[in-house]
């Protein structure tokens, strides 16, 4: 009997634990949150898919620096008298008796293999592959910087969920104050110590209070949804822990190249290459091919084989200033790349700078609304007390409530923009939104 009562303990125990286990695995922690946006959120997919084009077309630039081998075949029946004595000899079946003013009808099997080689494109295939490899490195940046600022929309998301929490909380504890009150103030009006237009006024403003209530939750499923947005979760439950892990607040000193900037340098040398590219109009090219024929007919019975070998170069005297306005547009190009990453560098920049401000400013307005909400709380409590003693007025006590209500939002609103500005300072020093979670590269 001891025993199955141990076995039915250790079994409860058991399915506890499985239960524990299981609302665990449904809670989006921001590490959590941060690798399923990186795998699953449909720019960051974009970006991969930008990134194996950009590798696909480095191989077509290589393509060019390699031989093009060929495989023709063709099928002809024709009486034309130059194309049967052509024929004719390439099936090596010519005899003395062809009366070329009555030729036959003749067919041929053709059957060629050709290889050309590229000797010489006027530098035009070396600058396509390193047009190829410096866009194949921007892609890579950009995917990084997706990466980056996909990590700080996550991290502000989940934060933006604990803000609306705390609104949530702050609003649920000025429904209970002021229901608390009215069952004080209808007591007074029973005993005749207060008037019943002060009643109304508390009853006003408790309905006030249950409205910030549905707002406040209202703003919470949005919130959440937003999030499940960010991470291409369509549907299924979706629960987002109540806690965030410390995140240190970085220095400046630890800057660290965006990826952004990285990626315009890249397209800098690509538009540097294409102005090169572009100039091999000026020049020649060469190359040289070879063929091997095969010639077969059912008529003549005849079966030949020949070859073919030689180099081609071609020089383009004039192209009616094709290459002249290519060129042009090339270094008008490369000079609005380069105008493109200074006005980029200075954007950034500034984006330092503003993320630097707003994290102090974030810092000092916690500290005031975090005193602000003890000195609301001991007013408040005050308040109360001395309107159940018949000593302070209704209206004292609705400022008061009020009063709190209003410092308990601001401290939400200034803790969740404190860890939003530590957010938006990681990104725009190119880090990882966590300590331990490489996010940027």
């Amino acid at each position: 009997m001891i025993l199955k009562m141990k076995m039915q303990v250790a079994f409860s125990v058991g399915l506890i634990a499985c239960a524990f286990a299981a609302r665990a695995a449904d809670i989006w922690t921001l590490e959590r949150l941060m690798d399923y946006a990186l795998a699953h959120n449909p720019d960051a997919r974009i970006a991969q898919q930008r990134i194996a084009a950009s590798q696909a077309e480095l191989q077509q630039a290589n393509a060019a620096f390699w031989p093009r081998l060929q495989l023709q075949s063709s099928y002809s029946r024709t009486d034309n008298p130059m194309m049967v004595f052509g024929s004719i000899l390439n099936q090596r079946s010519y005899k003395s008796s062809l009366n070329f003013n009555d030729v036959p009808e003749v067919d041929s099997l053709n059957a060629r293999g050709i290889v050309t080689v590229p000797l010489f494109a006027g530098g035009r295939d070396v600058a396509g592959r390193k047009v190829a490899k410096a866009n194949s490195a921007a892609a890579k940046e950009e995917g990084a910087a997706v990466r980056n600022a996909l990590g700080f929309e996550v991290s502000r998301g989940f934060h933006t969920v604990l803000k609306t929490r705390q609104f949530i909380r702050a609003a649920e504890a000025a429904v209970i104050s002021f229901e608390t009150n009215l069952v004080l103030a209808r007591k007074r009006l029973e005993g005749g110590t207060l008037l019943k237009s002060d009643v109304l006024d508390i009853e006003v403003r408790l309905a006030q209070s249950q409205e910030d209530l549905v707002r406040a939750r209202n703003a919470k499923v949005l919130a959440e949804r937003a999030l499940r947005n960010l991470l291409g979760i369509e549907g299924g439950k979706f629960t987002v822990a109540d806690t965030a892990p410390a995140v240190s607040v970085p220095e400046l000193e630890n800057l660290v190249e965006r990826p952004e900037l990285a990626a315009a340098r890249e397209r800098e040398k690509a538009a540097e290459a294409r102005v090169r590219g572009t100039k091999s109009g000026y020049l020649p090219r060469v190359s040289a091919f070879g063929s091997l024929d095969q010639d077969y007919g059912w008529v003549t019975r005849g079966d030949g084989k020949s070859y073919s070998a030689g180099v081609v170069a071609q020089w383009d005297l004039w192209d009616g200033f094709s290459t002249r306005s290519k060129v042009r547009e090339s270094k008008a190009n490369l000079e609005s790349a380069r105008e493109e990453q200074r006005k980029l560098r200075m954007a950034l920049d500034f984006e330092v700078e503003q993320a630097r401000l707003n994290l102090n400013a974030a810092a000092e307005r916690l500290a005031v609304t975090s005193k602000t909400v003890e000195q609301a709380e001991e007013s408040a409590a005050l308040t109360r007390k001395r309107f159940e003693q018949g000593l302070s007025l209704s209206t004292q006590l609705l400022d008061s409530e009020t009063a709190l209500l209003a410092a308990r939002v601001r401290r939400a609103e200034g803790e969740s923009d404190q860890r939003i500005a530590v957010a938006a300072l990681r990104k725009a020093l190119a880090l990882p939104q966590l300590d331990s979670h490489p996010t940027a590269k």
